[in-house]
């Protein structure tokens, strides 16, 4: 038997068959509810974010079902929505405060913590409230806490007083600090201070 030029080995694979699409389902209460309370499982959520996420579920259903309102689906998810808040599953409050927390701590500045959950409509007096709070519970002078959470950005960034290896020149580090919410005053003042200054201002991590 001359094996020199042996067949190539064949797998016995099944051709690609492509799966197709499921219908979107028709929109009721109950399937609102539901569909809902599984997101929240996952997600934490303003009312108006879960409301902006539900409605697309609706926007899709509507567009393959031709008979249905989508004014009466919006109605619905309207009920649904104020029944979650009233049932503790959708708490805005909370959420406002979770977020401001965690961004705070993490450097941001005010223009980014508003920014960042006006996309998840939250409205502005909202944020600005939790803000007050959380900076007026975290420093001995609430009017610092820009600057206090402009250097905790840069120590995470290892900008101004941080930067050991004077990686960034100034001109560049102002930049950054602009780019994520600072103002000109407060980035100079970073990248001016020492360290021995920051903890005689008081700043502790968050």
């Amino acid at each position: 038997m001359d094996d020199s030029n042996p067949e190539p080995y064949k797998t016995k694979k099944k051709p690609y068959k492509k799966r197709e699409k499921r219908p979107p389902k028709k929109i009721s209460e109950r399937y609102l509810r539901n569909s809902g309370m599984y997101y929240l499982e996952r997600f934490t959520a303003s009312s108006g974010h879960f409301k902006t996420v539900m409605a697309r579920k609706i926007n899709k259903s509507c567009y393959h079902h031709k008979d249905q309102d989508r004014e009466e689906c919006l109605a619905m998810l309207d009920k649904v929505t104020e029944d979650l808040l009233k049932q503790g599953y959708l708490d805005d409050d909370g959420y406002v405060r979770g977020m401001v927390t965690s961004l705070r701590r993490a450097g941001k500045s005010k223009k980014a913590i508003i920014a960042k959950l006006a996309q998840k409509r939250v409205p502005t007096s909202d944020i600005e409230k939790a803000l007050e709070h959380f900076d007026t519970e975290n420093t001995e002078d609430p009017s610092e806490a820009e600057f206090f959470a402009a250097i905790t950005f840069a120590r995470k960034k290892r900008l101004g007083p941080y930067d050991e290896r004077e990686k960034y020149e100034d001109v560049k580090a102002l930049a950054i600090l602009a780019r994520n919410g600072y103002s000109y005053d407060t980035a100079r003042r970073v990248l001016n201070v020492t360290e021995d200054e920051i903890y005689e201002l008081g700043y502790r991590v968050y």
